[in-house]
């Protein structure tokens, strides 16, 4: 009888310190626009070797759009598809401007692969 109950008292407490080991929220929250804006520096402005304007231009192309993702992104509403690919369209428009034409298609291929992976994509 004394060893069920040290038993139970055992697994109880290996729950119980279970449930308090789990992760909290805390990384759940999306980087902030500085350190999104580093990144964008990072994998897209140092492989285009763009020049210091041009640098500018399209880290203010893609300041204006985290700012507006992120009065888009309520936390109780999922975002709405169309109106972020119109963002992502009014961005593109404003780095096309920037950056010389022959440029544009790297920069696509490279704003893509900096996307964040969705759950599917991740998987194999």
């Amino acid at each position: 009888m004394k060893t069920n109950l040290v038993y139970t008292v055992i697994v109880f407490l290996l729950c119980l310190n279970s449930c308090y080991s789990q992760p909290g929220n805390a990384g759940m929250n999306p980087p902030g626009i500085e350190d999104r804006l580093k990144l964008v520096d990072k994998e897209i402005c140092q492989p285009l070797k763009l020049d210091k304007t041009q640098k500018e231009k399209v880290s203010a192309a893609f300041k204006d759009f985290f700012v507006e993702l992120d009065k888009l992104a309520t936390p109780p509403a999922r975002l709405d598809k169309s109106k972020v690919d119109a963002l992502a369209k009014t961005r593109d428009e404003k780095v096309k401007q920037a950056i010389p034409a022959a440029l544009y298609p790297k920069y696509l291929e490279l704003e893509m692969a900096t996307r964040p992976k969705g759950p599917q994509e991740g998987r194999p």
